[in-house]
């Protein structure tokens, strides 16, 4: 009869922090602590100052006296839900590096 579950073993890390025991203790009695976010969810950004005139083609070509071509934005479709976190605090995520 065919084992149902395969044996592998872990590669070797050399580092301090990783514990040489970690790799027998079983999955299920692995404990993972969840962070708690710091400040709610953002909401969607909005175009950076320095593009946000290109959004508005009317107020673009009164003031644009040459025809240029439209900014494009890339943008993923409208189907698609995927979310990503940044996993920063209120401080890093407002830090600006001069």
């Amino acid at each position: 009869m065919p084992e149902m579950y395969t044996a592998y073993s872990r590669p070797v890390v050399s580092s301090p922090l990783a514990d040489s025991q970690s790799g027998k203790v079983p999955a299920a009695q692995r404990i993972v602590a969840k962070r708690n976010p710091s400040f709610p969810s953002s909401r969607a950004l909005r175009p950076f100052p320095t593009i946000s005139h290109l959004m508005q083609p009317q107020a673009a070509s009164k003031t644009s006296t040459r025809s240029s071509k439209p900014v494009k934005l890339i943008e993923p479709p409208k189907n698609f839900k995927a979310t990503f976190v940044l996993d920063l605090t209120q401080a890093e995520f407002c830090r600006r590096d001069v």
